[in-house]
This record gives C-alpha cells, structure tokens and sequence, in this order.
C-alpha cells in the first residue's frame, strides 16, 4: 500500500519543539564540540519513567554547513516515523527541534527518541547470542534476524525509499523466545526518490552495505537466503544468484578497497609515529 508522504511530514512537524525544550533534559547545546553527541536523559510521562536518547548536531565549526540544506534532526525524524508506518519496528520521536541563526542557517539541532530496552546492535546481538550454527535455537535466531532485514530492506525500497547508511550498528535486536526482534534506528540520510537510476543503485548499496559485515559473520547460504528473502524468490532460482554477485561486485569495489586504503593509512600513520 502506498505511503501518503504528506502525512508523514505532518506528523514530523507536529513533534517540532522550541529549542529550549532541551532545558528540561540538561542539555546544553553550546557546549557541543563535535559534529554530533548523543546524551542519555529520563523525563517522567503520565507518571511512568521514559528514558530517551537526546542527540545534538553542531555546525559552529563549519560555517556554511547546512546553509540551504534541510535540518538532518527533521528528516531522522521523518525517517523514523516512515519505518513505523510500514512495520519496521523504531524507536518512538519524542521530539526534534531546531535553532537558526539571522541569515537562516542552522546553527544546532536536535532528535530525542525513546530508549528501547535489553538491546544490542545487530553486530553485537549475532556474535553474543547466536554466533554460529551450531546448535538449533542459533539456526533459529539467527534465520529469523535475516529474514526480518530481507523483508524490512525489500519493503523500504518498494516504497522507493533508501537508507544509504545501513550499517549493522543501525539496526538493534533482541531475543524474544527462539525468534529475534529487529529495531531499525539511526537513519538521517535516508530518503525518498522516483529516478530509476538512482533506485537501482541506491537499492544495491544498501544490501551491499550490510554484506561487509555479512561476508564476516554469515555464512553463504545465509547471504543467499537474505537475497532469496529481499527478491521474494527461491533460493536457488537464477536471479538470487545474480543480484547476490552484484552486491559482492559492488562491495568490493566500493568498500572493500576503500576499507584496505584506510587501513594502510593507519598503518603509515602508526609507522610514522613509533620512528619519532
């Protein structure tokens, strides 16, 4: 079913707050020096206790950053509430907000959502709870984590939605019996387009994405199974084994090459150090 994206953009400016919203959480934005920091804050809701992630973006080092760009705290936002309008399991938006300076240009802003419980990046959930096939309730977690993600990223992407960052550390699990749950969270590039030829490669860069850590922690048949899963197919019919060479083809050329030139970097730089 289509996704009315006006409807979305309504509800993500309904959450909009002033800026001194922060106020009540503690959190002084002025004394954010990175790009971003993310503060772990409570605030008490209809009298039961909410924990909540409050993370401030900062551009006073660069001053013409996101001077006609839109705010990456509202379209996190946004992304956040589309996920949920689709089924992918998110954190709740508590609020987001923004300040500006005189000639319009952001200066600080803001996302707060709600913590979710007994949670582990996606990284962390497979190696601790489920590393291997060795046993049944293994096979059966971590089927499941797969089956979940093939379904989430085909669903996204058939509302001609891409994420572009999807990192394993941007989607969290947990178990829930023999099954796992998956929480998709961080996501301030994601977005909509209607240009096949950027679907087609945005689409394979982020099955690509999640293969680097994949070809790690999966096993072949287990990457083939995420394929079978997105492409809705067979797992042994032809085009599985097709778009799953693509996404090799794209990793190794996009990533994995990027991945050894920054590691010789830190070896150099590390070389360098230990001669002064």
């Amino acid at each position: 079913m289509p996704v009315n994206i006006d409807d979305i953009s309504a509800q993500t400016d309904a959450l909009r707050k002033d800026y001194n919203f922060l106020d009540a959480f503690g959190v002084d934005a002025s004394k954010v020096r990175d790009r971003s920091q993310v503060f772990q804050r409570s605030f008490t809701e209809n009298g039961v206790e909410v924990h909540t992630f409050v993370k401030v973006y900062s551009y006073r080092k660069s001053p013409f950053q996101r001077l006609w760009r839109r705010g990456i705290a509202r379209i996190e936002a946004r992304n956040l509430l589309f996920f949920s309008t689709i089924g992918i399991t998110s954190p709740r938006v508590v609020a987001w907000g923004q300040r500006k300076n005189a000639i319009g240009k952001i200066v600080d802003e803001f996302i707060i959502t709600e913590a979710i419980p007994e949670t582990q990046t996606l990284d962390e959930f497979m190696t601790s709870a489920c590393p291997d096939r060795s046993q049944p309730d293994y096979c059966s977690l971590r089927d499941s984590l797969i089956d979940q993600l093939s379904r989430a990223t085909a669903s996204i992407h058939a509302h001609h939605f891409y994420h572009q960052d999807l990192k394993w550390r941007n989607v969290l699990a947990r178990a829930k019996g023999d099954q796992a749950e998956l929480f998709w969270i961080d996501c301030p590039k994601g977005d909509f387009t209607q240009s096949p030829l950027h679907q087609e490669r945005r689409a394979l860069k982020d099955c690509a994405t999640l293969d680097k850590l994949a070809r790690l922690r999966c096993t072949q048949e287990e990457r083939l199974r995420f394929v079978a899963g997105y492409l809705d197919q067979p797992i042994h019919a032809p085009e599985v084994n097709t778009f799953a060479q693509a996404i090799s083809d794209y990793r190794r050329k996009r990533f994995d090459a990027e991945d050894e030139r920054q590691a010789i970097q830190r070896q150099a730089r590390a070389h360098a150090a230990n001669s002064k």
